[in-house]
């Protein structure tokens, strides 16, 4: 494949590696692992500037990360055909929604406790803005230019203009925001649960100064989607350092990314 020979090149891979696809996920990167003494994973961005500024970001929060909280490292930025790329370390594992039922919760309770110590982290730190004034407006462009997954959505959002979600969203903004260093997309298959025990995390494109809602929001979501079995909102309430769960909050977050 002319792409993976591209980037071989430019990112001075040893031309043996074994290269194979990961796939091409919903965001429509490409996804490849290079095989060798030190594992490596490759992503080439996917089409359209909304996806072009997440990856971005993602690159961006990998040299910030620099391997703290369970990220990978970055070992390489640049272009293959063209296409904006990067090359990261291999994290070992498998990601939380593929681990068996019964390792679910186990799975889950790392996951979490992996969220707790990013969100303790200082904020004044962290150079990446997600808080409501950069969401609901990053929202509103995506609305405008039709840059969302409709076909995504959930059912009793489905045929629901997303003019009408992003008002509603407005409107019904929370009055304050318990802001802390976040994931951005805290779903399940974000998360690899590593041979240790313990858990790394990907896809940071979102990451950011935020409610942490966002995270929790999403992480319950997904939860319900891949461990039906599990009650995840008692998992977050047991291992996460936070009295009770704001209801509210949580609709609030998980239909603010209905638009994302």
């Amino acid at each position: 494949m002319a792409l993976v020979a591209d980037l071989r090149h430019a990112a001075g891979l040893p031309p043996g590696a074994p290269v194979s696809a990961i796939g091409q996920g919903e965001s429509g990167d490409l996804v490849f692992r290079i095989d060798g003494d030190w594992p490596l994973v490759a992503k080439v961005v996917g089409p359209g500037e909304a996806r072009l500024a997440e990856f971005e970001r993602e690159a961006a929060a990998l040299v910030w990360l620099h391997g703290r909280f369970g990220a990978a490292r970055l070992v390489w930025r640049g272009e293959a055909q063209g296409r904006p790329a990067f090359v990261m370390t291999a994290i070992p594992g498998v990601a939380l929604q593929a681990v068996p039922p019964e390792a679910a919760e186990r799975a889950a309770v790392a996951a979490i406790e992996r969220l707790a110590e990013l969100h303790a982290a200082p904020i004044a730190a962290c150079p990446f803005d997600e808080r409501l004034a950069v969401k609901l407006a990053n929202a509103a462009r995506r609305v405008a230019v039709g840059a969302f997954g409709a076909d995504r959505v959930e059912p009793h959002n489905v045929g629901e203009p997303p003019e009408a979600l992003l008002a509603e969203l407005t409107r019904s903004r929370p009055a304050d925001e318990d802001l802390v260093v976040t994931h951005g997309d805290a779903c399940w298959p974000n998360f690899i649960l590593r041979p240790d025990g313990r858990v790394g995390i990907v896809d940071l494109g979102r990451m950011g100064v935020a409610d942490r809602y966002q995270d929790l929001a999403l992480f319950e979501r997904s939860g319900r989607r891949n461990a039906p079995h599990l009650d995840v909102p008692a998992v977050i309430r047991r291992h996460y350092p936070l009295d009770g769960l704001d209801e509210a909050k949580l609709e609030f977050y998980r239909e603010l990314d209905e638009l994302f």
